[in-house]
């Protein structure tokens, strides 16, 4: 009978840890989806003052782990050797989103 209840104990604990890992994989799954999964990309005109970390505060979305991450593509995109950038200067920014934004 003591074998028989602990048993039982048993399967109770093991069949609530996999409805608990089982909702929280969903939640997660669920998370992941509300990201965007397309990449645009804009132009942008350098204004006076702008350095690289505002414009990437600005238009980063959350899909890059960091600021640095994005200023890392922002420079691959432009070919850009170093972070200085100037008036005037024309960049192209990616962006991810569910279909592209005429006005960003």
């Amino acid at each position: 009978m003591k074998k028989l209840f602990m048993a039982a104990i048993l399967l109770g604990l093991l069949g609530m840890i996999l409805v608990f890992h089982w909702n929280a994989a969903e939640v997660e799954a669920n998370d992941s989806m509300k990201m965007n999964e397309r990449k645009y990309f804009t132009s942008y005109v350098v204004e006076k003052d702008d350095t690289l970390w505002d414009i990437a505060e600005r238009f980063s979305t959350p899909e890059y782990s960091s600021v640095h991450c994005y200023i890392k593509e922002v420079m691959e995109s432009n070919h850009l050797e170093c972070s200085e950038i100037k008036e005037g200067q024309l960049l192209i920014l990616p962006y991810y989103a569910d279909e592209p934004i005429s006005d960003l």
